[in-house]
């Protein structure tokens, strides 16, 4: 068997899909143990600081040249990546998983392409196309709808959670044209994912000194230490897995990530916390993906590195 799989390598197409599906899983898997934590009072940002920076810690112990992480010129695509990618998202993830529940908070990360596409287009990165705009339109159609029903299916709606909630997609959505543009072309995946995230830890720790929020307490319990360190684990496999994912496919690939998150997400969940969503919101869900795939069906001519040098060539 060894030397049967030693015969047949994994096409770069199987390979990228395997990191997909996977990083799908893990990034709704994340939320489901945030969700376990928080619902036992441990504050969101607390535990966001503590899950990056163990994640970060891995990741920086792992790299092949831990030093590269310090040199100057990734500083502000550190901070940038981190904060954007990282530290708002999922703080306010954390935050709303116990509010929203884990499927409808992983909802949430289904629409970046939405916003992504929008900030490109302005920008000049992205040129429209009536597939594009379709495919976009349903999707936003169908979230619209999911947060109705969901709305309607609560006992004591807060509308400002709706809200903040859409700050989870445009601010990965600003991330995800960011690092398309300043993506440094001679590092490796690990030392950016590292960065990125003790940059993010950086700042949930800033955050939490400035509200207040302790970051080390008795109270939180050592069922605490239990579920922080296997999700610091879990988040250096998902974020090294994120920036693979990001350097071998294109930014129209990467953006289903999303989705693939969203749907585990429901399913999760289901299984681990026994919610329960209706068969519109089901349907709503599926809608979504079904718009993003149209919206994602044409490939864009030029691959990103060639993008990002062209628009560096405009502003020259």
């Amino acid at each position: 068997m060894t030397a049967l799989i030693a015969h047949r390598p994994l096409s770069p197409k199987a390979i990228v899909w395997g990191l997909l599906l996977a990083n799908g899983f893990l990034i709704a898997l994340m939320l489901a143990l945030a969700k376990t934590a928080t619902a036992q009072g441990v504050p969101a940002i607390t535990y966001a600081f503590w899950q990056t920076l163990i994640a970060g810690s891995v990741l920086l112990l792992c790299a092949a040249r831990p030093s590269a992480i310090f040199k100057r010129r990734l500083t502000r695509y550190f901070l940038i990546s981190g904060l954007t990618g990282i530290a708002i998202p999922n703080a306010i993830a954390f935050y709303l998983v116990t509010k929203l529940g884990a499927g409808f908070t992983g909802i949430m990360y289904a629409l970046p392409p939405i916003f992504t596409f929008l900030i490109a287009t302005t920008m000049g990165l992205e040129s429209r196309n009536w597939t594009k705009l379709t495919g976009l339109a349903i999707a936003v159609s169908a979230c619209a709808w999911i947060v109705l029903q969901r709305h309607t299916e609560m006992h004591h709606p807060n509308g400002l959670w709706f809200a903040l909630g859409l700050l989870i997609p445009v601010s990965l959505s600003i991330g995800n044209v960011y690092r398309s543009v300043a993506w440094p072309t001679d590092t490796k995946p690990m030392t950016l994912a590292a960065g990125t995230l003790l940059a993010s830890a950086m700042t949930l720790g800033a955050l939490a000194v400035a509200l207040r929020t302790p970051l080390v307490s008795t109270e939180y319990g050592t069922r605490f230490l239990t579920i922080i360190i296997p999700q610091g684990l879990l988040t250096a496999l998902t974020y090294y897995c994120a920036f693979e994912l990001q350097k071998r496919s294109n930014p129209v690939f990467y953006s289903q990530l999303g989705a693939v998150a969203a749907m585990f997400g429901l399913v999760i969940g289901v299984v681990w916390f026994d919610e329960r969503y209706s068969m519109a919101i089901w349907l709503g869900a599926l809608t979504v993906i079904a718009g993003l795939r149209m919206s994602n069906r044409e490939r864009r001519p030029e691959s990103s590195r060639n993008r990002v040098t062209s628009v560096k060539l405009r502003n020259s």
